[in-house]
C-alpha cells in the first residue's frame, strides 16, 4: 500500500534536523528541481517581498512570518515531513502518538504532495516554509515571468512517480494499492496514469449533515480533512498489525473499523471510494 496525502499550510515550528544546505535535497529525479524551487523561493522573498506575497498568495496576517520562513528555507532546521505538517488532517493522523512500528510503516508507505518539494516521503527532512501548489515563483528555471508550480512539478513528477513510489520497498507498482487522498489542488500534480492508475484508488471524504430538513453529503473542508487523517491512521495501524491493504474492499473494511462509512464507486477498472463521517446531533436516530 501507498498513501498520497495533501500538505497543510500549518506547520510545526522549529526542528532539530540539519538544514537543507547541509544535507541536500535527497537523491533521484526530484533533487535538482527541489533545489531550484528552494533557491528561487528564497531569492524572491528576500529581493521583492511584495511580489512574493502576491505570487505565493500569502495571507496578510501571516505574510511577514511566511516570508521569513521562505527566506531561511536553505538554512533553517528540519524535521521529518510526517511531523512538520500540522493541519487538520495531520492532527487527526496524530503522528506523534503513532507506535514506533506504525511510524516505520509510514516511512515506506506515506507520501505528502508539496509545492516546494514535489512529493515527500514521510521521513524526509523538511524546514518550515509556505508555498502552495497553486503559487507561481518568479525566477524559477531562469524565467523572468512567474512559473506556476503546478505545471513545473507535473512535468517532473509524471515520469518519476512510479520509481518514487517503488523506491521505498521492493514490491512493484502493480503489486500494491495507491490510496490517493490528495486534495483538488494536488490531485493532478501529477494525475495517476499508466501502470499506477491500474493500482490507484482515489478517495473522496464527505460529511453527512442536515440541510433544509434533509440529510445531504458534502465535501466540507474541515471535516473532510479530519476524515482523511482518521483513515490514514487506521490504514497505517492495520498494516502494522499485519492486515495488508491491497484492494478497495480492504480499504473499506479498515474505514468501517475506524467508525467511518465506506461506499465503493466507479467501475471495476477505475474504482473510487467515498468515505463518510456521519454527524449525529441529539435526537437523530
Amino acid at each position: 500500500m501507498r498513501i498520497l496525502l495533501p500538505p497543510s499550510e500549518a506547520k510545526t515550528d522549529g526542528g532539530e534536523g540539519p538544514s537543507l544546505r547541509t544535507v541536500g535535497f535527497g537523491h533521484g529525479p526530484l533533487a535538482g528541481p527541489r533545489a531550484e524551487v528552494a533557491r528561487a523561493l528564497a531569492a524572491v522573498c528576500r529581493a521583492d517581498p511584495h511580489a512574493a506575497i502576491l505570487a505565493l498568495r500569502l495571507p496578510a496576517s501571516r505574510a511577514k512570518a511566511d516570508l521569513a520562513a521562505n527566506i531561511a528555507i536553505l538554512d533553517a532546521p528540519t524535521m521529518p515531513a510526517l511531523d512538520r505538517f500540522a493541519g487538520v488532517l495531520f492532527q487527526a493522523l496524530a503522528p506523534a502518538a503513532l507506535p514506533s512500528a506504525a511510524r516505520a510503516v509510514a516511512g515506506h508507505t506515506l507520501f505528502v504532495s508539496s509545492g516546494a518539494f514535489g512529493l515527500l516521503g514521510a521521513t524526509e527532512p523538511v524546514p518550515d516554509h509556505r508555498v502552495g501548489m497553486a503559487a507561481a515563483i518568479p525566477g524559477l528555471g531562469g524565467e523572468a515571468t512567474p512559473t506556476a508550480l503546478g505545471a513545473f512539478w507535473r512535468a517532473r513528477l509524471a515520469p518519476a512517480l512510479p520509481d518514487l513510489l517503488v523506491a521505498r520497498a521492493p514490491d512493484a507498482v502493480g503489486e500494491h494499492l495507491v490510496v490517493d487522498l490528495r486534495s483538488s489542488d494536488y490531485a493532478t500534480v501529477p494525475s495517476l496514469s499508466g501502470p499506477i492508475r491500474a493500482s490507484a484508488l482515489p478517495v473522496r471524504a464527505l460529511t453527512e449533515k442536515l440541510v433544509d430538513g434533509r440529510w445531504v453529503r458534502r465535501p466540507l473542508s474541515y471535516q473532510a480533512k479530519q476524515t482523511k487523517g482518521r483513515l490514514t491512521r487506521a490504514l497505517l495501524l492495520a498494516e502494522t498489525a499485519g492486515r495488508l491493504v491491497k484492494t478497495i474492499d480492504d480499504v473499506a473494511e479498515v474505514a468501517e473499523s475506524a467508525g467511518l462509512v465506506a461506499e465503493p464507486r466507479g467501475s471495476a477498472t477505475a474504482p473510487t471510494l467515498d468515505v463518510i463521517t456521519r454527524w449525529n446531533p441529539p435526537g437523530r436516530p
